[in-house]
């Protein structure tokens, strides 16, 4: 008989809601205005402050629902922002977390489109400084997709799906949307009808707390 592994839920933040969600803004926002790179360096350093800091989602929990994160419309950057609230303190805390990340690109990029004009684009010393977000931001991409790879790719079949999905795009240019929608329906299906077994952390509880 099989047996199936659960994951311990994340201990609950004893707190009050309206702490908890000045919390997630007051984080989120810090995350937001000092980090360059996007989503994935907002994923990275997120898992950083909720799972080491504060111990409130559980480890690898962001890099796990990725993909579902993806899938819905929006900036990574808000879907993580949303999902993390939700766990740590339900809707307000969703809220309080997108309103805290979206807060500081908000105020620069107002700021930068009333001055667009006083910026000098051309200028070597702003094309450099460009230049270097830009290699710092690869970089965290390529750290987050080494953790992603340890916490989803394990087994063999995860492996093949991995190199036949990356085959289809460079070689087939197949729109990614058609990748991700597939692999849900072949994941489904691999788990229930194939190996019969469902992934670890499968039986998890809501743990947003009260």
């Amino acid at each position: 008989m099989e047996t199936t592994i659960q994951t311990p839920e994340p201990p609950l933040p004893a707190a009050s809601r309206g702490k908890l969600c000045w919390v997630l803004f007051w984080e989120f926002f810090k995350i937001a205005l000092f980090v360059v790179g996007g989503g994935f360096a907002i994923l990275l350093v997120a898992e950083e402050v909720f799972v080491r800091k504060y111990h409130w989602l559980r480890d690898g929990e962001l890099s796990d629902m990725l993909a579902l994160i993806q899938v819905v419309p929006g900036l990574t950057a808000g879907n993580v922002a949303i999902y993390a609230g939700f766990r740590v303190a339900g809707f307000a805390g969703a809220f309080a977390a997108l309103t805290g990340v979206a807060t500081p690109s908000f105020l620069v990029i107002s700021f930068v489109a009333m001055g667009f004009d006083l910026i000098p684009i051309g200028h070597p010393l702003l094309a450099g400084a460009f230049a270097g977000v830009r290699t710092a931001m690869t970089a965290l991409t390529f750290v987050a997709m080494l953790r992603i790879w340890r916490g989803s790719v394990g087994s063999p079949v995860q492996k093949a799906l991995f190199f036949a999905c990356l085959l289809l795009i460079l070689v087939g240019h197949i729109n990614p949307g058609w990748l991700i929608g597939g692999g849900l329906l072949f994941g489904v299906i691999y788990c229930i009808l194939i190996c019969r077994k469902m992934p670890p952390g499968s039986e998890l509880g809501e743990g947003t707390a009260k």
